[in-house]
């Protein structure tokens, strides 16, 4: 028994010199494949063109909105009264028609006009 144990001693002294030069190998491999991944990637994006400057890119007209945005005024689609409460696949999903009647003083009142901080309820008036 004692042999044994002398004998498995000597063998870790003799591979002792393996724990440190490892780690220290596995960190240099390590490095050095961080430093070519580095390098790789530097030269694809040394190869690919520049990014558009200002005056390349598309622009809109001036008088457009945004994409999409559509301006006008809508009828609103009126909800059938019933004696029970009606579920959302009951209900019609048609478009409503576009409303041709003239505008109210009310419905114009907040067009244009800065509508005030957030929260506020809209602009307030004088007075």
């Amino acid at each position: 028994m004692n042999a044994l144990i002398m004998h498995s001693a000597e063998f870790a002294a003799t591979k002792d010199h393996l724990v440190g030069i490892g780690p220290l190998v596995a960190g240099v491999l390590l490095v050095g494949f961080l430093i070519g991944a580095f390098w790789l990637g530097r030269r694809i994006w040394t190869r690919e063109p520049a990014p558009p400057t200002p005056e390349e890119q598309p622009h809109r007209p001036p008088d457009s909105g945004l994409p999409g945005e559509v301006e006008g005024r809508r009828r609103p689609a009126e909800v059938p009264q019933s004696e029970r409460r009606l579920m959302p696949y009951e209900l019609k999903h048609e478009s409503t028609e576009p409303d041709m009647s003239p505008q109210s003083d009310d419905d114009r009142k907040w067009r244009g006009s800065p509508s005030g901080g957030f929260g506020s309820g809209g602009p307030t008036t004088g007075g």
